[in-house]
């Protein structure tokens, strides 16, 4: 694919000169600063020469309906501009030169390069203007209409593809399609067809006459056997009744010729029906008054009437009308449950935010109730562990009073001097005894203290563990219930956004199927149109059939006429049985040259067949590569629209085949919001028709280079205000997509677009002098 890498200029417009190298691969946005009057800003600064220099580069001439010479500066005599071009593909680079000259002739000059070596075979020179032009454009493998409809792109030139006729629209398809070979392909066939058809008709006229003879000669052969029989009737009522069957025949005759020019007045009306019928099919008019002005025009003129589209109309309204209330209904419910999950969602969030407070204490509480419980279970072990060992000590003490008084109880007393001693052991001191067993019993007392203060230190705290555990469990189950709440109500919520979900997809398949009967509806009207033209094709092939049956007859009868005259003559110099020997022996005659006929005929008749096979084969293949085109510029057009984040897409409706095999070459295109129906094109607003204009220019560009022969096509795209109205974020969300089909945009602007964007290239005018800001 070729690439514009640079473009240089003298004396072009109101720049003395100019140099600029495209950035390649990303859309750079023109500005205008006009210096010498502020009141005009961008206007008049010189945008517009850039593009200017382009197109006089590739096509010799001005994109303005200018002369030559007025596009040279106003102080100099002739200009200069220079492209340098670049394809990866071929490994070639292209510079091509062009001086025009207020009093001398435009002079061209083209220098090719080939993998970095002159080509110095005469390829790029050529004898004039004329056939530098067309080696360019061949060279780029595009046509001028395309440069300017599809590459460089101007009001002065820019012809939109969506509001063009169908005329243009069919030409534009066939070109990118290649329809136009396999025009060119049914011109020959139908022009060898048509010594063919005129043989055959040739040869059916024969075989008409004919058989009219046979049917003459066996119809007088009977009649003249019967008269031989009776001899009832005399050989003057025998010529009498010849000449009043010559009169009927030609009265027949008369009779048919009128019959064949009402046919012929009836075809010309048809003609005109048929002419009018195509101008209201590329009309703006209501669906309803499409359908009454048809009726009115071809209902004289069909011999089978149009189908009650009124009726079918009627009906699919009467159904979107049902589905229309099922979408009110489906809208209310949906409102409602919107309603139910913004309470809930409400609750939810508020209850949420509660339960965040909770959490956010919880842990910490659980924590110290864990931390008390820790303690006090410490204590109690504690005091267990000391309790048990007071019983031990208390054991060991009680153990101790018991043997004390034990040995206490063997005391013997003295009567005498009352002396105490033990029989078993003189060495006991009993009064140590008796004071170790009070300090023993003191000692068990106080022991006895503690374990009971022991005790119910004990006691206390398994008391304060128990409430300490209680409030534990009444957190944990404050915890629980928070818990159940928020799942109960998040349940809640979904249940209820479930609900509005299943009424969201009721209310698409509702909708679904409004936008399906709408574009049935929409469709109808090219049925509609389908449906006429099969009429008067039908109507045409029974009017030439009637024509051509009462031209046979009038062959017939002619012939007949002949052979009446015959027989008159035949019966002056024969007898009765002579003439009807020679009846026979002609019949015979023509029954060998009606069956030589109808071989002839047939053979025609094949021939012709197999033209029109052939010709039928070849409309179905255009058919085919035309909708091909068209669905795949339906294809990339809404891919577009789709990343500039529109909501309307465009669909387009292609060739069809009639049930008479001939194809209607009519293409619709209609504009659809969220799938629905919305209007023509032209209904629209300036900025929305640009975005989906630009979308279409996108796809065309995109059509043209992948229709142009191996790596050729143009990886350029530059527009000259075709984006005046649209809008500032209109604009960043284009370039954004623009940017990322990387293709190699130049977009005159008047400063609508944010002051961030990185590639702009500012053109200011100072003194009547354009130039460039900055270096490039």
């Amino acid at each position: 694919m070729w690439k514009l890498l640079s473009i240089h200029a003298k004396n072009l417009c109101a720049f003395r000169e100019l140099h600029y190298k495209l950035f390649q691969g990303v859309t750079t946005l023109i500005f205008g600063n006009n210096m010498d009057n502020d009141s005009q800003k961008s206007n008049g600064s010189g945008k517009s020469a850039l593009v200017e220099a382009v197109a006089l580069g590739i096509t010799g001439a001005p994109l303005r309906r200018i002369k030559n010479e007025e596009i040279i500066n106003d102080m100099a005599e002739q200009c200069m501009v220079t492209l340098h071009l670049q394809n990866d593909t071929s490994n070639e680079e292209l510079y091509i030169e062009r001086h025009l000259s207020r009093k001398g002739p435009a002079v061209v000059e083209c220098s090719l390069f080939r993998d970095g070596v002159s080509v110095n075979t005469g390829e790029a020179v050529h004898p004039t203007v004329d056939a530098y032009n067309k080696y360019i454009l061949n060279k780029l493998g595009i046509t001028k209409d395309e440069l300017y409809n599809n590459f460089i792109l101007s009001r002065h030139k820019y012809q939109d593809f969506l509001s063009s006729s169908d005329k243009d629209k069919k030409e534009i398809i066939n070109r990118f399609s290649n329809a136009i070979l396999v025009d060119k392909a049914i011109e020959k066939l139908i022009e060898d067809k048509l010594p063919v058809e005129s043989k055959l008709r040739e040869a059916e006229l024969t075989l008409a006459g004919i058989d009219g003879r046979i049917g003459l000669l066996t119809e007088q052969i009977k009649k003249e056997e019967s008269l031989l029989e009776e001899k009832q009737q005399t050989k003057a009522e025998h010529i009498r009744g010849i000449h009043d069957s010559i009169n009927e025949k030609r009265t027949a005759i008369r009779q048919k010729r009128e019959e064949i020019e009402l046919v012929r007045q009836a075809v010309s009306l048809l003609e005109i029906a048929d002419k009018q019928v195509q101008e209201l099919e590329n009309s703006e008019l209501p669906m309803e008054e499409c359908l009454m002005k048809l009726k009115s025009m071809l209902t004289p003129h069909i011999e089978q009437s149009l189908t009650s589209w009124d009726e079918v109309i009627l009906q699919k309204k009467n159904e979107i009308k049902v589905q229309e209330e099922n979408l009110n209904k489906w809208n209310k419910a949906i409102e409602k449950a919107e309603t139910e999950i913004m309470q809930r969602q409400a609750a939810y969030t508020k209850l949420q935010n509660e339960f965040k407070g909770f959490c956010e204490k919880y842990p910490e509480k659980v924590l110290q109730y864990d931390l008390q419980l820790k303690e006090l279970n410490t204590r109690i072990e504690q005091l267990t562990e000391n309790s048990e060992l007071l019983k031990k000590e208390r054991r060991t003490i009680l153990t101790a009073i018991e043997n004390i008084k034990a040995k206490l109880t063997g005391i013997i007393t003295c009567p005498a001097c009352q002396y105490e001693f033990l029989l078993s052991d003189d060495d006991y001191d009993i009064p140590a005894a008796r004071k170790e067993l009070e300090e023993n019993e003191l000692h068990n007392k106080s022991i006895i203290r503690e374990l009971d203060t022991c005790h119910q230190d004990i006691e206390d705290m398994e008391r304060a563990e128990g409430n300490l555990k209680g409030e534990k469990r009444a957190l944990i189950g404050q915890n629980t219930q928070w818990n159940d709440q928020m799942t109960d109500l998040e349940t809640l919520v979904n249940q209820t956004k479930q609900k509005s979900e299943n009424l969201q997809a009721n209310r698409k398949r509702v909708s679904d199927a409004i936008a399906f009967i709408q574009e049935d509806i929409r469709t109808i009207l090219r049925r509609v149109f389908d449906e006429a033209f099969e009429r008067i094709d039908d109507s045409y092939h029974i009017k030439e059939k009637k024509k051509n049956n009462l031209e046979q007859d009038i062959v017939a009868a002619n012939n007949a006429i002949s052979m009446l005259e015959g027989m008159l003559s035949d019966m002056d110099r024969m007898s009765d049985s002579d003439v009807i020997l020679s009846l026979k022996k002609s019949l015979k005659e023509y029954r060998k040259q009606s069956s030589e006929a109808l071989n002839i005929k047939n053979g025609f008749e094949k021939r012709l067949q197999k033209f029109e096979e052939q010709a039928q084969l070849f409309l179905q293949f255009k058919s085919y590569l035309a909708n091909t085109k068209i669905e795949a510029l339906s294809k990339v057009t809404n891919e577009f629209l789709e990343n500039i984040d529109s909501d309307i897409r465009v669909k387009f409706s292609g060739y069809t085949v009639l049930k008479s095999g001939k194809v209607r070459e009519k293409i619709s295109v209609s504009l659809l919001r969220n799938g629905i129906d919305c209007g023509s094109f032209d209904k629209f607003s300036e900025g929305e028709k640009a975005r989906v204009n630009l979308a279409n220019i996108l796809a065309m560009n995109k059509l043209v280079n992948s229709s142009a022969e191996d790596g050729k096509g143009m990886d350029l795209l530059i527009l000259d205000e075709i984006l005046a109205a649209v809008d500032e974020n209109g604009l960043a969300c284009i370039f954004l997509a623009l940017n990322r089909v990387a293709i190699t945009s130049l977009v005159i602007s008047h400063g609508n677009i944010a002051e961030n964007y990185p590639h702009t290239l500012i053109i200011n005018k100072h003194n009547g002098q354009s130039f460039i800001h900055g270096d490039n």
